[in-house]
């Protein structure tokens, strides 16, 4: 368990890292401070490490409770809401694959949202030359798809013949996810 912890934290910095690089370079007016830094290289921690046990739980029978514990964590993308749309139709197009034209249908849908957000990015920013939006894109189509395929551990189906946990170990799992959402919600200011 600690492994599959340690490896989704580990791969959420890496993707941190380098999606405040891409923010960096398509920014108009490049600015950087410690606190918005720290901020996307935290969450992203915290998201890669329980995603990670997530997957874990998921291949040893755990269903239900961590799905929606998982999912509670959208609350903590105040910044990259606009990535959300594609990450989850992408999610449930990876996650679950029947029936066809409906997972198609969602990797349309998660495609075009994202098309639009580069439009609006590049739209600010007027002064890319045509190589510099080429490179952004580049950079940037691997990094949501990457998303949608860490979060599509909360669409798939759960996997077969996995033994269940019993009712006191899932309490005692989901307290410290639950209680990391209600923090989020009120940080985000939503009303609890």
């Amino acid at each position: 368990m600690r492994h599959s912890v340690t490896t989704g934290a580990t791969l959420g910095l890496v993707w941190g890292v380098l999606l405040r690089g891409w923010m960096r370079f398509v920014s108009s007016s490049p600015e950087f401070s410690w606190a918005g830094t720290l901020f996307i290289l935290g969450a992203s921690v915290i998201v890669g490490a329980l995603l990670g046990f997530a997957r874990k739980r998921r291949m040893v029978g755990g269903v239900g409770w961590w799905r929606m514990s998982v999912s509670s964590l959208m609350l903590l993308g105040a910044g990259g809401a606009v990535m959300w749309p594609s990450v989850i139709a992408g999610a449930v197009a990876i996650g679950r694959p029947r029936p066809r034209w409906l997972r198609a249908g969602l990797a349309v849908v998660a495609i075009a949202v994202q098309v639009t957000v580069l439009q609006s990015v590049f739209g600010d920013n007027r002064g890319m030359s045509s190589l510099a939006r080429a490179v952004a894109v580049v950079w940037y189509a691997p990094l949501i798809t990457l998303e949608a395929w860490a979060f599509s551990v909360v669409f798939a189906p759960s996997v077969e013949n996995a033994a269940t946990p019993g009712r006191v170990k899932r309490v005692l799992m989901a307290i410290p996810l639950i209680a990391a959402a209600a923090i989020a919600a009120v940080a985000v200011g939503l009303p609890t």
